[in-house]
């Protein structure tokens, strides 16, 4: 891994077992051009063992990050950022700043939107004011009646290959978060916006409010992807690459195969700590209704596997229907 003054020590509490965001953050990894670098290990701290944890680097721009984010500001040129959509939870912290988004102004954002890169020491008030219009201007294109004109088509704003796959890891496994918490936009120098993963914890039918039962869409209605899928061309590059992936990392084979061989990897790493965090397994019951909740390890993968092959096959007999969304019945005050 290469050198970083950015890392985040997950230690997967909620998830028991183990593997949802190691998993995720490699399989996307393998399909976008940026995705968090994670390494399992083992934690010790004053010689004490504290169980098993995966270091994640953090969505960062640093001296070695591999996020090209370098910003060389010369009046309203910016020219590389990062934005995260969450519930306001740091303003103590002084490593955000609120921007005035258009969507947030227009009550259509369930989120605050910051500024993440550049941080507190080199982000001038100027600067947030420049990445404020910047990223408003994409969103009221992409909000007004122009989405899909040649002129302000969303195209001309984001990578739609990238916005495309990250819409599909985040469908495929649920994750209720994706489009409205922990969710990041960057921007790279000379670039088009994209989006990176982040946070599969409560995926996978681990949401502790509620069940998500393999059927259903969950994106359709988030920011961004409320209006794409109003465009069949999206909607349809969204199909396409769906049965794509079915054949590579979304099918069942793979995604079992990986799980194992992610277990059998870590050997008796798991053990040493599943005997150390027993209790998470026999007392732990964050998931609603309390029927949901897993007692051991073992139940856990299983859960996994069956969920993620479940709802693949829902998606091979239920993706077509992302063209309805974007079906000019549907659309008519947007498509004139």
């Amino acid at each position: 891994m290469g050198a970083h003054n950015e890392w985040a020590l997950h230690g997967p509490y909620l998830d028991k077992s183990l593997v949802r965001n190691y998993m995720w953050y490699n399989i996307s990894g393998e399909l976008m051009e940026w995705a968090p670098n994670v390494r399992y290990c083992e934690l010790f701290l004053n010689g004490e063992y504290k169980g098993l944890y995966l270091m994640t680097e953090t969505i960062a721009n640093g001296e070695n990050s591999r996020l090209n984010l370098v910003n060389t500001y010369k009046g309203t040129d910016i020219n590389g950022y990062l934005l995260r959509l969450d519930w306001p939870s740091e303003e103590n912290l002084e490593t955000t700043r609120d921007i005035n988004s258009f969507l947030e102004r227009e009550n259509k954002m369930m989120a605050d939107i910051s500024i993440r890169y550049p941080g507190k020491n080199k982000l001038t008030p100027e600067m947030a004011k420049e990445i404020e219009l910047d990223f408003a201007e994409f969103e009221k294109c992409l909000y007004s009646y122009d989405y899909d004109t040649e002129d302000y088509g969303y195209w001309n704003w984001i990578d739609v290959d990238n916005y495309v796959d990250y819409y599909l890891i985040n469908e495929l496994t649920g994750n209720v978060d994706a489009g409205r918490s922990s969710t990041y936009i960057y921007k790279e120098p000379g670039q088009k916006y994209r989006m990176c993963v982040w946070d599969f914890n409560n995926a996978c039918d681990n949401y502790q409010e509620n069940a998500f039962d393999e059927t259903g869409f969950t994106l359709h209605e988030k920011p961004f992807f409320f209006m794409l899928l109003k465009d069949d061309t999206f909607a349809e590059k969204v199909i396409q690459r769906y049965f794509q992936l079915r054949k590579t990392c979304f099918s069942d084979e793979y995604m079992t195969r990986y799980i194992d061989e992610t277990i059998e990897w870590l050997g008796p790493a798991v053990e040493r700590n599943n005997e150390l965090w027993a209790g998470v397994f026999t007392e732990f019951e964050p998931l609603a209704p309390v029927e949901r909740n897993l007692y051991s390890h073992e139940e856990a993968l299983a859960q996994l596997k069956s969920w993620l092959c479940g709802r693949a096959g829902w998606l091979d007999r239920n993706i077509d229907a992302v063209r309805a969304l974007a079906h000019f019945s549907r659309n008519k005050e947007y498509n004139h």
